[in-house]
């Protein structure tokens, strides 16, 4: 199967709708591109069994963009650029009509990005430091700073016991 860059499928693999197909999504991907693909293959394969665990994380923040892209006027998303969670982040705040960048700290912030610019989102990738994202609120100097509500990441992992 492939997805294009509107989300549409463009080849699926020409095998009986009977055939049992088990679909393990583990992604970082977008969610909306992730489901388009869900989406067409349940409609070829409608027995098909699917086990969708995208990152809590990317689920989350991805929401946070989605409301957050109406409220603002520039969008900065703090990670790295080889960050698909960061990347997926940035394109989604451009395709809801936002002037976005991707920067990996306040050094890479330009004076001209916030010429008449009132309101300033900041996102970041799920592994992006909170240090970085601090550095870069200090940077801008803001009048005042307000947090969007979302979903509150407290999600734990234990070790294996023969680890411990």
């Amino acid at each position: 199967m492939h997805l294009m860059d509107d989300n549409s499928v463009t080849e699926m693999p020409d095998w009986d709708p009977e055939t049992p197909v088990a679909v393990l999504t583990q992604t970082t991907l977008s969610v909306g591109d992730t489901a388009s693909a869900i989406d067409a293959i349940k409609e070829q394969f409608p027995n098909s069994q699917i086990r969708n665990d995208i990152c809590y994380a990317t689920t989350n923040r991805q929401d946070a963009v989605s409301k957050m892209a109406s409220l603002v006027d520039l969008a900065l998303v703090i990670g790295a650029q080889n960050s698909s969670n960061c990347n997926r982040l940035l394109e989604l705040a451009k395709s809801l009509g936002v002037h976005a960048y991707l920067i990996n700290g306040p050094g890479e912030l330009r004076p001209e990005w916030v010429v008449d610019v009132k309101v300033v989102g900041i996102a970041s990738g799920a592994s992006t430091p909170e240090i970085l994202v601090e550095e870069v609120i200090r940077a801008l100097k803001p009048e005042k700073v307000t947090l969007l509500e979302g979903v509150e990441e407290n999600i734990t992992f234990t070790m294996p016991r023969e680890l411990q």
